[in-house]
């Protein structure tokens, strides 16, 4: 009965992602369509993107820095 379950949801996986990039590639297309029309989106594109980036990347380095804030004890007294 176990691989009857494991089946299923294997099934439901597979067509869960069908359906992801079914809905990916209608809004690449659309986008793609969209900055034919109108290139300015392109650049807001890209300019949104980098700053998205940039704030994920000072995010990631103050959580990393908090991290090992808290082993710097345990390292300067083994160390």
């Amino acid at each position: 009965m176990e691989k009857l379950h494991f089946i299923k949801e294997a099934k439901h996986s597979a067509h869960s992602i069908v359906w992801q990039f079914v809905i990916q590639g209608i809004l690449l297309i659309l986008l793609g369509v969209l900055v034919v029309m109108y290139p300015q989106l392109l650049i807001l594109f890209f300019a949104f993107t980098f700053i998205l980036i940039g704030i994920g990347s000072l995010w990631a380095a103050v959580r990393i820095r908090r991290f090992t804030k808290k082993f710097d004890v345990f390292f300067d007294l083994f160390g």
